[in-house]
């Protein structure tokens, strides 16, 4: 008979919270290893249909298909409709997902399962390194709690680093697609024509400015209001830019103006407020500067101005 060691005590948590870690790591091994994955198929899904002729339009991201997705989105879909997520919650963390690039139907149950995943095993794993450590009092439950502000917070986090970036791409192409629908319509074309242009010919160089589009072209279609389907262009992203477009098309759809006349107004002055944001950002540069030339620039001037006449000046003391 072979006897098999005995584990209880502090050797059972050190087990837990091994496995805990274990499971962690592979959480976050996969969940990398499906973004990659969703980022080579979406540009081989797009090389294809360079290939075949089709249109290289760029559609709002869905979250992946592999076995950790489902696992999170079947725990996010129970707890999505509990008490532990309020409607209102919901309606944010919905908003979030829209504002980073993602469609919310598919993203947000797996964000909410993410966020409970994190929440139970970055504490539990804390938990376990403090005992195999033997951490106890203040310092175990300092780090038990920072596990928890992680977890809750993390995904947050990541979801606004997220928007950040999808934002600044945008604000990036904002101008140059003010410019192609100008083009667009001055060569006559209609909204829905010109929206579709421009989602065709800023996919190569822009995904989120023609994903956005893409989505627009798809409201102009099923929705009865044109309006508010422009309208739903700026709330999505919460850009400025693309708030004043879409009011601009709206008041033009609604008081007749002329489309060509109005975008090009609209893109100048876009154009001006960006030149005037880079003088800005070129007249703080002196003050930022103060405070490096002040630590590093300037003792390393005053040692080899100064230096050669103190060192004389000590050797004279010397004599």
């Amino acid at each position: 008979m072979i006897a098999l060691p005995d584990i209880s005590g502090r050797n059972a948590l050190a087990v837990g919270a091994a496995i805990g870690v274990a499971v962690l790591a592979l959480v976050l091994l996969a969940a990398w290893l499906s973004a990659r994955d969703s980022v080579e198929r979406r540009l081989a899904g797009r090389v294809a249909s360079v290939v075949k002729g089709a249109s290289p339009t760029a559609p709002r991201r869905s979250a992946g298909s592999g076995i950790v997705s489902g696992i999170l989105r079947t725990i996010g879909n129970a707890l999505g409709g509990s008490a532990l997520l309020s409607e209102k919650d919901r309606q944010d963390l919905e908003r979030s997902v829209a504002a980073a690039g993602y469609r919310p139907q598919s993203v947000v149950p797996i964000v909410i399962g993410l966020k409970v995943v994190l929440l139970i095993a970055i504490p539990a794993a804390l938990y376990g390194i403090t005992v195999l450590r033997g951490m106890t009092g203040i310092k175990q439950i300092g780090l038990v709690g920072l596990g928890l502000v992680v977890g809750m917070l993390g995904p947050n986090m990541a979801l606004g680093w997220m928007h950040k970036r999808y934002v600044r791409q945008i604000r990036v192409g904002l101008a140059d697609t003010l410019d192609l629908m100008v083009i667009c319509a001055e060569a006559g074309l209609g909204l829905e024509s010109m929206v579709e242009r421009v989602a065709l010919e800023m996919a190569p160089s822009n995904g989120p400015i023609a994903s956005e589009f893409v989505t627009l072209s798809n409201e102009l279609r099923l929705l009865s209001d044109r309006r508010q389907a422009l309208l739903n262009l700026g709330e999505r992203t919460d850009v400025v830019g693309l708030r004043r477009l879409a009011t601009t098309l709206a008041q033009t759809i609604q008081y007749g103006t002329p489309l060509g006349q109005a975008l090009r107004t609209l893109s100048s002055e876009m154009r001006h407020e960006r030149l005037v944001e880079f003088e800005e950002k070129a007249a703080r540069l002196p003050a930022l500067l103060v405070l490096p030339l002040t630590l590093f620039i300037l003792p390393c001037l005053v040692l080899l101005l100064a230096g050669p006449s103190f060192v004389q000046l000590i050797g004279s003391f010397n004599r």
